[in-house]
């Protein structure tokens, strides 16, 4: 099932400093991501940077989470974005190869831990900075 669902963002004031600061924009995102899907949606936050350097496959999940009344697995992908105009805004950077690679580094995050989980989902975090930063959470990329 997929949904989507977009939420004016309240901004902590270290959150909006983080955002403003080039070097920090994408990690700064990751952290509000990961807040709003362990406050607002309820997820247990697992992991946030899970890193793999195996062989061919080397790569990055931005958020691990699960659900635990379902149990399912949802890994999120984060995409912050300064310049939402110009650019496509940030749902607009999730590519096909982004998601195969997503599809990858999840297989290997299951392989690692066992596949304990009832179900998988990927989903994606956008964040659009501007005056009034706007965070879209698109649930099931399918």
């Amino acid at each position: 099932m997929d949904t989507t669902t977009a939420h004016q963002v309240t901004l902590t004031e270290a959150e909006r400093e983080a955002l403003i600061s080039h070097g920090a924009l994408g990690r700064a995102g990751e952290a509000l991501a990961a807040r709003h899907l362990g406050q607002d949606d309820r997820l247990q936050v697992l992991a946030r940077n899970w890193r793999i350097a195996d062989g061919a496959l080397r790569g990055e999940l931005d958020v691990v989470a699960v659900d635990p009344t379902r149990g399912t697995l949802v890994v999120c992908e984060v995409k912050t974005r300064r310049d939402a105009d110009r650019f496509g805004g940030a749902v607009a950077a999730l590519d096909h190869r982004k998601h195969r690679q997503l599809r990858s580094l999840t297989a290997a995050f299951l392989r690692e831990q066992g596949g304990r989980f009832a179900s998988v989902r990927l989903d994606l975090v956008a964040i659009d900075v501007g005056r009034r930063p706007r965070l879209t959470h698109i649930v099931g990329l399918g």
